[in-house]
Formats: structure tokens, C-alpha cells, sequence
């Protein structure tokens, strides 16, 4: 199946599919997945700091925000987006991507992948990215969002 994922990190705002008396339906993926988490994420911490080789996920914040950074696998062109409560960030494979949470955050991520370590562990590439001595200065130099 053809997913036509964008190739870069690309931010999603909320996308209302209806809405009438009852309530609205927001989408959060339209795409085939096989794995949905919900993570919690304490304020200060980091996670990613890697790269899928064919994975992607979505990550929809439900609560707090994300300084995610991203760059291509073969750049040093880093790029930032401060994602909000009620957006959702694709992360497509073959790109380094990193979460800085400065608030409590708490997040849906719906994986094309299942999620059981052995999975998870041979698609992803650690690097080292984002990290307590950088990232202060990563924001002060991408944040512009």
C-alpha cells in the first residue's frame, strides 16, 4: 500500500472532520498504522534522538508541548517546530528527530510499525541530537515558531 507520507517532519493543526450539536470529530491519522501508545513525557525530559530506516508515527499532544527538532540523515540543516496541545507531528523514516518536553506532556503516538522492542529496536538508529547541555541553545537558535 502507498502511504504518500511528506518526506519531512511536517506539523498537522487540528483537523475538525465535523461538527453539529452533538460535538465535532477531529482526525488525528489518516493513514494505515499498527501500533497506537499513549506516552507520558515529565517536564525536562527528552525522547527520541534517532531515526526510523521505514517506520513513521504521528504523535498527537493531548496535553502540553514538544520542542522537536529534525534534520535530514545526510545535513546539518536542523530544523524546529514547537508543537501545541491539538497538533500532531509526523515523523517519517530516514530522519533524525528529537522531543524536548519543557512541560508535562502527554501524547498519542500511532506507529506504521507494532510496537514490541525486538520491532522497534531493528528499525531505530540512535544518534546523539538533543540533549541537557544543548538544547537551551538549540531553542534559542531554532525556536522561532
Amino acid at each position: 500500500m502507498e502511504l504518500n507520507l511528506p518526506d519531512d517532519s511536517t506539523i498537522y493543526r487540528r483537523i475538525e472532520r465535523d461538527s453539529d450539536k452533538r460535538g465535532s470529530i477531529v482526525s488525528i491519522v489518516d493513514h494505515p498504522i499498527q501500533n497506537v501508545s499513549l506516552i507520558e513525557s515529565n517536564p525536562g525530559s527528552h525522547r527520541s534522538n534517532h531515526y526510523h530506516h521505514k517506520d513513521f508515527h504521528f504523535m498527537y499532544v493531548l496535553e502540553g508541548e514538544i520542542d522537536y527538532f529534525f534534520k535530514p540523515l545526510d545535513s546539518e540543516n536542523v530544523s524546529y517546530f514547537k508543537v501545541k496541545q491539538g497538533e500532531t507531528i509526523l515523523s517519517p523514516p530516514k530522519e533524525i528527530h528529537s522531543c524536548y518536553f519543557p512541560v508535562s506532556t502527554l501524547l498519542i503516538v500511532s506507529s506504521g510499525f507494532p510496537r514490541d522492542q525486538k520491532t522497534y529496536e531493528a528499525d531505530t538508529q540512535r544518534v546523539e541530537f538533543i540533549n541537557d547541555s544543548n538544547v537551551k541553545d538549540m531553542i534559542r537558535k531554532y525556536g522561532f515558531n
